[in-house]
């Protein structure tokens, strides 16, 4: 009797920890959630999220401005986009064609790192690089999930000279990322 509630117990406890990553979304302060793209990722509670904001992005997350600043020449966001396939290539093609297009058209493109990591559990891939955006040199660090022939690509981005004070930031919301 007493190890048949334990086991009662445990597959209680099973189906409450796989109910909590099957698309509920959690709901703590700066977390923001997708059920339509199928995700959820934690920005930090004083920067603005803005859902929706179209160019393919599902959402944009923006640091606050120091008093005085450009938008333009010192904005800084973190923002997700959700590539929808027919038929997706495999993430390591898809990746390869995006980098291998990356300065294409561009005046000025410096690769800095890339390389495969875990995120979620998932195979990530990752790039980082420095590109001219006009008004500004931009610094991105960029994301690359896949699930179906979903691509889902997250990413830092602020402009170069602004990178090592946002490096750890931006590693720290994009490791927060889930499918769900």
């Amino acid at each position: 009797m007493k190890s048949s509630r334990i086991a009662l117990i445990c597959v209680f406890a099973t189906a409450a920890m796989l109910l909590s990553c099957s698309g509920r979304c959690p709901g703590e302060p700066g977390i923001y959630c997708d059920r339509v793209n199928g995700f959820h990722i934690t920005f930090p509670t004083d920067w603005t999220v803005d859902e929706d904001p179209g160019d393919g992005r599902a959402v944009v997350a923006q640091a606050p401005l120091e008093e005085g600043a450009e938008p333009d020449i010192t904005r800084t966001t973190f923002e997700i986009l959700v590539v929808r396939m027919k038929s997706g290539p495999a993430l390591g093609r898809f990746f390869d064609g995006y980098v291998k297009k990356l300065p294409d058209g561009k005046p000025y493109y410096e690769y800095e790192d890339s390389g495969e990591i875990k995120v979620g559990g998932r195979k990530t891939k990752y790039i980082l690089y420095a590109i001219d955006t006009e008004p500004r040199i931009e610094a991105r660090l960029e994301y690359f999930q896949k699930k179906g022939s979903n691509i889902y690509i997250f990413r830092g981005v602020t402009r170069g000279v602004q990178f090592n004070r946002f490096h750890d930031q931006f590693r720290e919301i994009a490791y927060t990322f889930r499918l769900m």
